[in-house]
């Protein structure tokens, strides 16, 4: 929420200095730290929307399997998502949601020159309920996530992984046992 109206705040300074024209009377100023970019590191604030493919994943016991069986699918249009992103010099900060679930994660991390990387600092839920394909029902707990992504032009192409922990199906955390661990990646490509 707070990177949100931090973006609004950013914006209307912007729109608000834009329609200023300009002012050879006072002094110039530096610019403020919320829209300071680095000159080491391409500008990707902005809002983009795309597809993911699911391309590995590792472990995961019944819930592994389930998910390599879906390798190389694209996610129909229904199951797209958005990525909201700032940036203050080479700091940035993304804000993914999934349309499907609409679940929201928060990452952080640094930008150099056309690249991001990003690390998950917090999501909506943490918790997964998920029933195997062999009607197994298991506990996914999201450990973390990370983004790598590159940015040409308008389009924002990468890989996030997904790290879980797989317990069997008790919905009391105490009482759950642990299974297996996962990691899920997917590729992505998203437009601004």
């Amino acid at each position: 929420m707070k990177s949100g109206l931090a973006l609004g705040v950013a914006l209307l300074a912007a729109l608000a200095a834009a329609g200023c024209g300009e002012n050879l009377t006072a002094a110039p100023t530096s610019p403020t730290p919320a829209t300071t970019t680095s000159p080491f590191a391409v500008p990707f604030t902005g809002l983009y929307s795309g597809l993911t493919t699911l391309t590995n994943v590792s472990g995961g016991e019944c819930v592994g399997d389930d998910y390599r069986a879906g390798l190389g699918i694209i996610f129909s249009a229904s199951d797209a998502g958005t990525v909201t992103i700032t940036q203050d010099r080479s700091d940035v900060k993304a804000v993914v949601r999934s349309a499907t679930t609409g679940l929201t994660c928060r990452y952080e991390g640094n930008a150099s020159l056309a690249t991001f990387a990003l690390s998950s600092t917090s999501c909506d839920t943490e918790t997964i309920l998920f029933r195997c394909s062999t009607g197994q029902a298991r506990v996914l707990e999201l450990v973390g996530s990370t983004i790598t992504a590159t940015k040409t032009g308008n389009t924002t192409e990468g890989v996030v992984a997904a790290f879980y922990n797989v317990f069997s199906d008790s919905t009391e955390a105490e009482q759950r046992k642990p299974i297996a661990g996962m990691i899920v990646q997917h590729a992505f490509s998203a437009r601004r």
